[in-house]
């Protein structure tokens, strides 16, 4: 099947990709067999079309179902203008405040990170295109990068986990790919927050050309979730 590469989200040894079959616009995680994520020297480039054979994960553990195995892939051309053809196949999953992402079933932490509790209700998945009706403010919280949707005192934050170098602000209209985290914290884990699957910012499109994917600073290991 036809699939073009719609994010690259960077973790502690290895990318995270995603993927859109471009017949039928199915969302995909795109893993290697024993459920791996891609290796740090990946050709996976945002706006790739690859022709891939792929099968669907065995154990897939709702709300990430958009697991599959890559059997075998073949380059075949490249998409310019990300935001152009999203915008032309009218592929958005919500617009508007933040508060609508996945399924509205988004909790808040007292610092204002997005995050669905383990217990549910979860969405019907776990990866989704967003249009923003404000612009999100670059912020920078313990070592990490953050976008902030302005609410007031009620703190709205992302994570931010792409590859494309940040900007201060992300204007309104402009198409996110958001996608929610694996259970974190991990078992046991000292660290005290709920635990949950957290919101991310994997990326954005603006118009014009896709943006230069640079590789950003590694996360803590803390972050790293292979194998699953």
């Amino acid at each position: 099947m036809e699939v073009l590469i719609v994010s690259k989200t960077h973790m502690t040894h290895s990318y995270c990709v995603g993927g859109l079959v471009l017949s039928n616009n199915r969302y995909i995680r795109l893993l290697n067999p024993g459920n791996y994520n891609q290796p740090m020297d990946t050709d996976f480039t945002i706006g790739d079309v690859y022709e891939i054979n792929f099968t669907n994960r065995q154990d897939i553990h709702p709300p990430h179902i958009e697991d599959v195995i890559i059997l075998s892939k073949t380059f075949l051309r490249k998409i310019d203008n990300v935001f152009e053809f999203l915008n032309r196949i009218n592929l958005i999953d919500w617009n508007g405040h933040i508060d609508e992402v996945f399924d509205g079933k988004l909790k808040f932490t007292p610092s204002g990170t997005g995050y669905i509790p383990m217990e549910g209700p979860l969405p019907t998945k776990s990866v989704g295109f967003w249009v923003t009706n404000k612009d999100l403010v670059r912020v920078e919280f313990e070592n990490r990068t953050r976008y902030r949707f302005p609410n007031g005192s009620d703190y709205r934050n992302i994570s931010y986990v792409g590859c494309q170098n940040t900007i201060p602000n992300i204007p309104a209209g402009t198409i996110l790919r958001v996608s929610l985290s694996r259970v974190f914290p991990p078992e046991n884990s000292q660290i005290n927050t709920p635990r949950g699957y957290y919101l991310q910012l994997s990326g954005w499109y603006q118009i014009g050309p896709n943006i230069n994917q640079a590789i950003r600073p590694q996360l803590d290991d803390e972050f790293d979730d292979l194998p699953f």
